[in-house]
């Protein structure tokens, strides 16, 4: 059901909020155009309400009640993030625990909360400064209390997406930075063509990552039947990868500083192609692993696991082979085929090879395989039929 309008402030309109559908095969995301905030919310919210000024927005979810309100606050009375987050949870007369904390070294601030209307509703809210200066985002999302247990992980999905700063879009969530702090660096150590190369993570990545896929894959598991099932699997590895790029570019970037040596003396003519090869060789000796034990949890392996040597699979790898493309400068898509059950990588690089041609742009990406051991370009030919692989373009 929906809350009365009036009782959380909410009068709608469209004019502020932009549907992006990136090459139009990825999951929606919607965009401000006004605050430059952006939110990857779980498939089938609607956007039910809005004020006319632009500052405040009513989601509701049709299958589970969630509902998500957005207030943008722009004044010189609210000059922190928990001072907004106090000030909206006030206006719903919510009984509330507000705890602060540094989000991409800015001050935040998360609430557990219950509030009363027609019934008890309860649920997340978090706060957050904006790129505008001295203005703040506030995002309430709630459910009637008798759902909540069903739908935290669901709510905590929703919190998570929300990005405040298009820079800043390739990193951990507001909810998962809250529950994971970082916890100073470790040391790591990789062996590639011969060579040992020292990077680090931080010591709360794996950890971290691995909660960030267990909260995804919950959301996932309600499309299995939807009609959003493909938009909500790209939404998936998309805040999978989200997550992960900080965690592992510094690896990469170390990777980068050997592979691009060896690459100016083996193969000068073609730097990218060598050190590309080179990576999807790696990921190719990689222990071969599927993780989960029942179709409840997620086969996927962490990006920060797969570093240190966990058992892997093929998405994982593919994920981090397109990750390393994003890192070199080329666009990459990941590519997943529940009829093939099967993950291949590729990349937009202009190389002789089996291509993977995306939707109508023409746009062509040379396809990796990364189980066997096979250079760029060369795929399964029982694999080849392009109809049963899903396109996903990563930020």
């Amino acid at each position: 059901m929906t809350i009365p309008n009036k009782k959380v402030m909410m009068k709608l309109t469209l004019l502020f909020l932009v549907i992006l559908l990136p090459a139009r095969i990825n999951a929606e995301i919607i965009k401000d155009n006004v605050y430059n905030f952006s939110l990857d919310i779980p498939e089938g919210y609607k956007l039910t309400d809005a004020s006319k000024d632009g500052t405040s927005y009513l989601f509701v979810h049709p299958n589970n009640q969630v509902q998500l309100a957005l207030k943008i606050y722009d004044t010189q009375e609210i000059n922190t993030a928990p001072k907004a987050l106090e000030n909206a949870l006030k206006k719903l007369n919510a009984s509330y625990s507000i705890d602060n904390f540094h989000w991409n070294n800015s001050l935040c601030a998360i609430s557990d909360f219950v509030f009363q209307l027609d019934k008890a509703y309860s649920g997340w809210a978090v706060a957050a400064p904006l790129k505008k200066k001295s203005s703040y985002i506030t995002a309430i999302c709630f459910v009637p209390s008798n759902k909540r247990q069903d739908c935290d992980q669901f709510i905590m999905s929703t919190l998570n997406s929300i990005c405040v700063d298009d820079s800043l879009y390739c990193t951990p969530g507001i909810v998962v930075s809250y529950a994971y702090p970082s916890e100073g660096k470790k040391e790591v150590k990789l062996n590639i063509n011969n060579k040992t190369v020292s990077t680090s993570l931080d010591n709360s990545d794996i950890e971290a990552a691995n909660f960030l896929i267990d909260l995804e894959f919950s959301v996932l598991k309600l499309y299995s039947k939807h009609n959003l099932w493909k938009e909500a699997w790209t939404r998936y590895y998309r805040l999978i990868y989200r997550d992960s790029f900080e965690r592992v570019k510094p690896a990469i970037s170390d990777l980068f500083d050997v592979l691009y040596a060896e690459a100016k003396r083996k193969n000068p003519s073609s730097p990218d192609l060598y050190v590309a090869q080179s990576l999807l060789s790696w990921v190719q000796t990689f222990e071969y692993k599927r993780n989960n034990q029942t179709a409840n949890t997620s086969d996927f392996t962490s990006l920060p696991a797969l570093i240190c040597g966990d058992g892997n699979d093929c998405d994982s790898r593919s994920l981090f082979i397109c990750m390393c493309m994003r890192c070199m400068g080329y666009e990459a898509l990941l590519l997943v085929s529940p009829e093939y059950s099967h993950a291949l990588a590729a990349v937009e690089m202009n190389e002789p090879g089996q291509k993977y041609v995306l939707g109508d742009t023409g746009r062509e990406f040379l396809m990796g395989e990364t189980t066997a051991k096979v250079t760029w370009g060369m795929i399964a030919q029982d694999q080849a039929d392009r109809t049963k692989w899903i396109p996903i373009l990563l930020p």
